[in-house]
Order: C-alpha cells, then structure tokens, then sequence
C-alpha cells in the first residue's frame, strides 16, 4: 500500500516524470506501472499523461484513501485458499508476506 500512496502523491505533485521514470522511481517496470495505474484508475481516479509536461497528473482533484486491515492465518489455512499449494502471497505493492 505504501507504493500506492507514493505515486498517488507524485501523481497529485504532478512530479512523475515520463512513465519510464516514473516506474524506475518507485521501483517497478514499465508494465507494472501500467497495471498499478491501472488498479486506481478502478477507483475512479482520474488519471491523465501530459507529454509537454512529461508528466501524469490528475484531470480534477482526487483523494485517494484506503483502508486495508491484515489477518495472521495459519498453515493449514493458507493450503485451503491455495487448493493444497504452498504460495508464498504477494502484496499489492510487491512486499512479501512471510506467514511463518
């Protein structure tokens, strides 16, 4: 969640730079850039690219809030969710989760 929050901030500072930059400065790839901007556009954030001012930036003013809350489970329970495979989840800003 703490990646969301520093591109929703560089996004509203309007301080991204091209999106090649944009993606080396929060640490992803292009591609994955796309799919995070593409995540808060869902939200109904309206995103927008200018390229003279190399730049993404919001069309009207937005507030991004998010709420998430984070539940230990156990072994037993992660094999039922993953149908018996041991995973190893990922959060939506890329950190891993160590369940053990």
């Amino acid at each position: 969640m703490e990646r969301i929050n520093t591109i929703h901030q560089l996004i509203s500072a309007e301080r991204t730079g091209s999106p090649t930059t944009f993606a080396k400065k929060i640490g992803l790839s292009r591609s994955q850039l796309y799919n995070m901007l593409d995540f808060i556009k869902e939200l109904d954030a309206p995103v927008r690219y200018c390229k003279k001012r190399e730049s993404f930036y919001y069309e009207s003013s937005y507030e991004l809030i998010l709420n998430y809350s984070l539940k230990t489970i156990t072994c037993d329970e992660l094999k039922e969710i993953y149908g018996g495979f041991h995973l190893r989840p990922i959060l939506l800003d890329g950190a891993m989760v160590n369940l053990q």
